[in-house]
């Protein structure tokens, strides 16, 4: 779910309920990687790769966001995305946080798992469609579900909403979509690599945040 809201800058969310080689490029459908309420494009240009992230270093939330900035790096052939976590928050391009409690590590149950748990993805968009800070990614377990099935639901939220950051604004209507509203997998499918893919060869309309 993406709400924009326009009074001298905009805040912009995008919400969800709940070493391999590189790939060869696909040519099959896609997404449309542009927000769907205003035709915008936002991708990080060259000249800003590697995207910096900031990740709280509480429970399993390094390894989560570790694991998501590598499954979106595998797919693109040239490199196009690649990211970096990095320690100080003053100095990151995307700051990824729990919003709530820390959930515990534990196995996972991926019965009853989907929507689990629940992420949010933001940033502001001033007047000359500059972002003007930097994108933020808040993570959090939902009531009534086991811890379990947190764990379970947490590494697809996670890299959900690591591929709202790489700019992909909009949800997939495909189940099988890591990019779906509701994520049920934890790894983008052939669609969402060609979303990447166009997204990251197509003319952007709104800039990154400064460096």
């Amino acid at each position: 779910m993406k709400r924009p809201r326009r009074a001298g800058a905009v805040a912009l969310l995008i919400a969800v309920a709940a070493c391999a080689e590189a790939l060869a490029p696909s040519r099959t459908p896609r997404n449309d990687p542009s927000d769907p309420l205003t035709g915008e494009i936002f991708r990080w240009p060259a000249g800003r790769i590697p995207v910096r992230y900031f990740v709280d270093g509480r429970g399993t939330l390094p390894a989560l966001v570790g694991r998501g900035l590598d499954v979106w790096e595998r797919q693109f052939l040239y490199g196009e995305f690649r990211a970096v976590i990095v320690g100080d928050s003053t100095a990151a391009d995307v700051i990824v946080l729990w919003q709530d409690s820390v959930p515990p590590d534990v196995p996972p149950d991926t019965a009853g798992a989907v929507g689990a748990c629940a992420g949010v993805t933001t940033y502001l968009i001033d007047s000359t469609n500059t972002i003007t800070d930097p994108l933020r990614v808040s993570i959090r377990p939902n009531p009534g579900f086991t811890l379990a099935q947190v764990a379970a639901c947490l590494p697809r939220v996670t890299a959900h909403e690591l591929g709202h950051t790489l700019g992909i604004l909009s949800h997939s209507g495909g189940t099988t979509d890591l990019m779906f509203g509701t994520p049920r997998v934890d790894t983008p499918s052939a669609i969402d690599r060609a979303t990447a893919e166009v997204l990251y060869h197509t003319q952007p309309t709104i800039a990154p945040p400064p460096p």
